[in-house]
């Protein structure tokens, strides 16, 4: 199964910190990780290794780091015409993580926010030839409507995490099969509060309509509270959350996204699909940065087949 990301990258420096940082304070760091990053080319990543057939599209940019996303490209074992280089600098970020995991972080995205619709279109080919279609809001709307509207016409499932959060635009939306944010984002866009995504016995207003308007899942991941999922004309679908002694939560997010994208190709039932993206999460969180942390398909059943403690 072939997966097609519209990606982003960025050099992605983690700092931890013995709390996260007040305005206009500086504080001392125990420990500082530069390594490969970004929504899109995490995402790419994780379902990698997971193994899937990944391809995608990622703008580099002409400076100093153009050759380190090269070279960790054919590292990984991506193909290196997967990137499109645009003038300007490539993308960068910086996280805050605090003894539990958490973390504050910002992102400058640099030729990720260069990425084209016509970039896309030399992309046609590939792209079709996939059996599903993901992004994230680290590129810009442009490139996305003109990938999903590619791959609809064709049949092909999307999937859009709108991360960082910004308004939907209704042409992407009318295009896109699979809604997969966070409880933060979700209450942003209107989709309801985290309290009462969490606890409904039915879909919110906002996410009905969703549904109604053609969505075929959304997906909700609510932290500590696990993830819960909305179809039309079904009930939700809550998945738990593994317990695990967290370690750094960025990239969490883009695990559960792969491992739902991995099951959803595997065409397992709803259930599993969750308990796999959950499991994909969780173990991403246990340990310092994003690149090394995602599982493996072996890890990923090691870990779903202990038994319950």
């Amino acid at each position: 199964m072939r997966v097609f990301v519209v990606g982003s990258f960025v050099i992605a420096c983690s700092v931890k910190v013995a709390r996260l940082p007040q305005a206009g304070e500086s504080l001392g760091g125990s420990a500082f990780l530069a390594e490969p990053g970004g929504k899109g080319f995490n995402l790419a990543l994780a379902a990698h290794r997971l193994g899937l057939d990944v391809d995608g599209i990622f703008a580099v940019g002409e400076d100093v780091f153009s050759p380190v996303v090269r070279s960790t490209f054919a590292r990984v074992g991506f193909s290196t015409d997967m990137l499109v280089p645009h003038v300007g600098s490539t993308g960068a970020g910086v996280a805050f993580v605090d003894p539990i995991g958490e973390n504050c972080l910002a992102v400058c995205l640099g030729a990720n926010l260069a990425l084209t619709a016509e970039d896309v279109r030399g992309f046609a080919p590939r792209l079709q030839d996939s059996d599903l279609v993901a992004a994230t809001f680290e590129s810009p709307d442009a490139p996305i409507r003109e990938a999903f509207t590619l791959a609809r016409a064709r049949g092909i499932r999307t999937l859009l995490n709108p991360s960082p959060v910004r308004a939907l635009d209704p042409a992407i939306l009318a295009e896109t099969t699979i809604l997969v944010l966070n409880a933060v984002e979700a209450a942003e866009l209107g989709l309801g509060h985290p309290d009462c995504i969490a606890q409904a016995r039915s879909a919110t207003p906002a996410i009905a309509a969703l549904l109604d308007g053609g969505l075929e899942l959304l997906v909700v991941t609510l932290g500590v509270r696990g993830a819960v999922a909305f179809r039309p004309d079904s009930p939700p679908l809550r998945q738990p959350a593994f317990a695990v002694a967290a370690v750094d939560t960025v990239g969490a997010g883009d695990a559960f996204g792969a491992g739902l994208i991995a099951g959803l190709l595997d065409g397992r039932p709803l259930e599993g699909v969750l308990r796999q993206a959950a499991a994909c999460g969780a173990l991403a969180t246990c340990r310092f940065g994003a690149f090394d942390a995602f599982p493996s398909a072996r890890d990923l059943d090691l870990f779903l087949d202990r038994p319950p403690t």
